[in-house]
């Protein structure tokens, strides 16, 4: 690497330090999300710590195993202002983990009616290699599961579960980053409203421009001023860069029956 990367290197990092939070114009977004409705599972429970916990109605049929997922699908979020962090782990920085959008509580989700989505789990190379494929349990737990599944899901819209064996209710690991695949629903306003979202999103760039290093000390400055309405919602729905995920609140090894580790994923 010659000198002139290296400043180059210094300055693209001098900038993100500088501008290690602030807020982005999001005009362009906030009127794609008039008329749209989003993905969204349904959450079995919810931890003490706030934590949603995930089932889904588990299938086998063969030697291939098959998750049912409730899914509902609700209006898109957005206030037209979001967040920005790029040392944050989001796929991409413009869609990370930290959002001013807040996310659906469980109450919320739960006043819609859900559709069971279907989707088959196959290989294990996406989660930690210290969870098994599927942990049965010796009994129910207070969630009303009967194991945990750890796999990664693939859609399976042609799966019937009249042809399968139902196994029951199980935790889902990282269940909310499997319905990436599902699309967004738009009305016929949506469309109407098309052009203004271009011409929004031309808008957002000046706007951002002048937010960003305007807003980036304020940020910086809002925890220890307690501006409470600063700080960002954590939405571990999102997907990340690194492992991050939801957990199925299991974690008591003596739970799980000596058969569970010969349950083997299917690889493709």
């Amino acid at each position: 690497m010659n000198l002139l990367s290296l400043r180059k290197l210094a300055l693209i990092v001098a900038s993100m330090s500088w501008l290690n939070s602030c807020i982005y114009s999001d005009l362009g977004r906030t009127v794609g999300s008039i008329g749209t409705e989003v993905p969204r599972i349904v959450p079995k429970a919810s931890t003490p710590q706030k934590i949603d916990v995930y089932c889904g109605q588990l299938y086998r049929k063969g030697n291939r195993y098959f998750v049912a997922l409730p899914v509902v699908w609700v209006p898109e979020r957005r206030k037209g202002y979001e967040y920005l962090h790029p040392l944050s782990c989001g796929t991409d920085i413009w869609n990370t983990l930290e959002t001013y959008n807040r996310p659906y509580t469980i109450e919320e989700l739960k006043q819609h009616t859900p559709i069971p989505i279907y989707f088959e789990a196959t290989t294990i190379d996406t989660v930690p290699t210290s969870k098994k494929f599927i942990t049965h349990f010796k009994q129910r737990d207070k969630y009303g599961a009967l194991g945990v599944v750890t796999a990664k899901l693939q859609p399976a819209s042609d799966f019937d579960p009249k042809d399968a064996e139902h196994l029951g209710l199980y935790g889902i690991d990282g269940a909310p980053h499997s319905i990436g695949c599902l699309e967004k629903r738009h009305t016929t306003l949506h469309t109407c409203l098309l052009p203004i979202q271009m011409v929004a999103r031309v808008i957002d760039i000046p706007l951002s421009l002048i937010l960003m290093p305007l807003s980036a000390p304020i940020i910086s400055y809002a925890p220890y001023a307690g501006w409470d309405s600063l700080e960002p919602y954590w939405d571990l729905r999102r997907p990340s860069s690194i492992y991050v995920m939801p957990f199925y609140p299991a974690g008591e090894e003596n739970h799980s029956t000596p058969e569970s580790s010969a349950v083997q994923p299917r690889v493709n």
